[in-house]
């Protein structure tokens, strides 16, 4: 699975369980991520009992709206309860050291491996 943008790439690997995330995403509103919201629960449905990966290392640049879809994304899975989020991030990319640690907070079974 993939979602292949001018500015940003999102893809899935199964083998691996990872989404691995790519370049810069600014969509314009909630409404525009839906792919992204329905990408996320295509592969958390893929990963049921195990854990899922969310790997944004080279993210560079998420605006609000996604953080809000990425957040509901994180609940979403609290509630089901289908497989057990890892999320992986850089210290060195402003946005993330500030942001990630937030979805600990969404749930504490969150893993974080922000380095």
């Amino acid at each position: 699975m993939e979602i292949n943008d001018v500015d940003y790439k999102i893809q899935y690997d199964e083998a691996t369980k990872t989404v691995k995330f790519t370049g810069s995403i600014r969509l314009q509103n909630l409404p525009a991520y839906e792919p992204l919201k329905l990408f996320l629960r295509d592969a958390a449905k893929n990963c049921q009992g195990s854990w899922l990966t969310l790997d944004f290392r080279d993210l560079l640049f998420v605006n609000s709206s996604g953080i809000t879809t990425l957040s509901m994304f994180i609940i979403d899975s609290r509630k089901s309860a289908t497989c057990q989020i890892k999320i992986q991030g850089s210290l060195n990319i402003s946005w993330q050291s500030k942001s990630l640690s937030n979805f600990k907070k969404l749930w504490d079974q969150v893993v974080l491996e922000i380095s």
